[in-house]
């Protein structure tokens, strides 16, 4: 396994979660390369790893930024995310629980914001306006992974194929209740928000184009998005 300073992902308390375990599966160095993708580096610069889920970005991060800060609202996630940060020692990143719709942190405070596979599941214009709050005039921010219609289209055919009843209402529930969000919805809220886009494009693709990323998910499904990333910077 690859290591960060001699330390691998070593998890005593890992939660029967599938997408844990995959966001798990890759190495600490693949984080670590994806922070320096998108440019979110920096001496004295804070970030916020919003959704945090197993922490892995922001651990990811303090070792490119001086100040770190992880925000999830489920104790079982941040209890990995403690548990990983409590064999690597990363004193610059602080992690604590709470919502994205009310996040604990004054006005125009972090420089940089990665939301990866969470905004959609939350209540989406509240939490943009709340980060646009917390992120300074010229700040960026990076949402990863937002699934759009291929996502939940992909779950049905899978569902036909093996037969799983539960997995096809599962998506068509998720479809029912919009909880995909269609790239022109996305681009809507940043809008108005007052986002500039600098990026757009499938999963690890956004960035410097020198550092190569094996993504996470597949981009498409029946032509549409699976998941997809943008990259946006606060202009006012």
């Amino acid at each position: 396994m690859v290591e960060i300073n001699g330390v691998s992902w070593k998890v005593s308390v890992l939660p029967s979660l599938g997408h844990i375990r995959s966001v798990l599966s890759f190495p600490p160095r693949y984080y670590q390369k994806r922070i320096q993708k998108i440019g979110f580096t920096g001496k004295n610069t804070r970030l916020l790893d919003a959704a945090c889920g197993a922490g892995i970005w922001a651990i990811g991060a303090s070792y490119y930024n001086r100040n770190v800060e992880a925000i999830d609202a489920t104790e079982k996630y941040l209890a990995v995310a403690k548990d990983i940060n409590a064999q690597l020692k990363r004193k610059n990143l602080k992690i604590k629980r709470g919502k994205l719709e009310n996040l604990p942190y004054p006005d125009n405070y972090f420089d940089y914001i990665i939301c990866y596979d969470a905004w959609m599941y939350t209540q989406r214009a509240k939490s943009l306006r709340e980060m646009a709050r917390v992120l300074k005039s010229g700040g960026k921010i990076y949402l990863g992974c937002i699934a759009g219609l291929g996502w939940y289209l992909s779950l049905i055919v899978q569902g036909l194929i093996r037969g799983d009843r539960g997995l096809i209402l599962l998506a068509l529930g998720a479809m029912k209740n919009r909880v995909f969000m269609a790239k022109k919805t996305s681009l809507y809220f940043l809008a108005k928000e007052h986002f500039q886009v600098l990026g757009f494009g499938s999963d690890g693709q956004i960035g410097d184009p020198k550092i190569k990323i094996k993504p996470v998910y597949p981009p498409k499904f029946l032509g549409f998005w699976r998941v997809y990333e943008i990259l946006a910077e606060k202009i006012k």
